[in-house]
């Protein structure tokens, strides 16, 4: 097996502290009306907070991008969530860490090879 697709024991994230679903029913109580539509993103935004404590290195990169990036405001401006508290309920529940993950090393080409 390829020595780079194991993940390293110091790139696990920690433990959440709290499951996925009491995080879908408090964000879900926070939405303007809880109509299907809206239930659809709540489950985008929370598996995204899932995915940010995933073992594989790239799922949680992928996750961080999309927690700390502009994809998260749209989503939760479609149902009136403030997108800093969903940020800080993946903080405090220890799916989303403040250090950042190491990106991977870009491989550069020997002289001479095609």
């Amino acid at each position: 097996m390829n020595a780079a697709l194991i993940p390293k024991a110091s790139s696990k994230p920690p433990v959440p502290l709290i499951g996925m679903r009491a995080i879908e029913r408090m964000l879900l109580r926070h939405v303007f009306a809880p109509v299907p539509e809206a239930k659809l993103i709540v489950a985008v935004i929370c598996q995204g907070i899932a995915d940010a404590a995933a073992v594989e290195d790239y799922t949680r990169r992928r996750a961080h991008q999309f927690l700390l990036g502009s994809d998260l405001d749209h989503l939760a401006d479609l149902v009136e969530l403030n997108p800093e508290f969903v940020r800080e309920v993946a903080r405090r529940a220890r799916y989303l860490t403040t250090q950042k993950t190491p990106k991977p090393k870009k491989r550069t080409r020997k002289s001479g090879a095609r």
